[in-house]
């Protein structure tokens, strides 16, 4: 942490609180929001891009939540994000390991 931040379980409770009462995505969609207003486009994005990444997992990751990709001979996580066009994120996920696309496996 930080030297200019509280004691790390202050930290810690306040960020589960915030997650808990889903206070961290209203953080985000209002900060999306804000940004998008001032660089002149509509607070809600109308569309969308969707992509796919494969992230290589450190050894200390767990074997059961990591994959090989076979299009890239990776071992490790793929992510899905959708971002909007200005590139500001609008959805994430991580799929189990075990779930595979058409071109490369997990």
């Amino acid at each position: 942490m930080p030297a200019d931040f509280p004691p790390w379980d202050r930290v810690s409770a306040f960020f589960r609180r915030w997650r808990d009462h889903w206070l961290v995505k209203e953080f985000h969609d209002r900060l999306r929001a804000t940004i998008r207003e001032r660089e002149g486009s509509d607070t809600e994005p109308a569309a969308g891009v969707i992509d796919s990444q494969s992230v290589k997992a450190d050894a200390v990751v767990g074997s059961d939540s990591r994959g090989f990709d076979g299009g890239k001979l990776l071992n490790g996580r793929k992510r899905h994000v959708v971002v909007d066009t200005l590139g500001l994120l609008l959805g994430a996920m991580v799929p189990k390991r075990g779930s595979s696309s058409a071109s490369s496996p997990t």
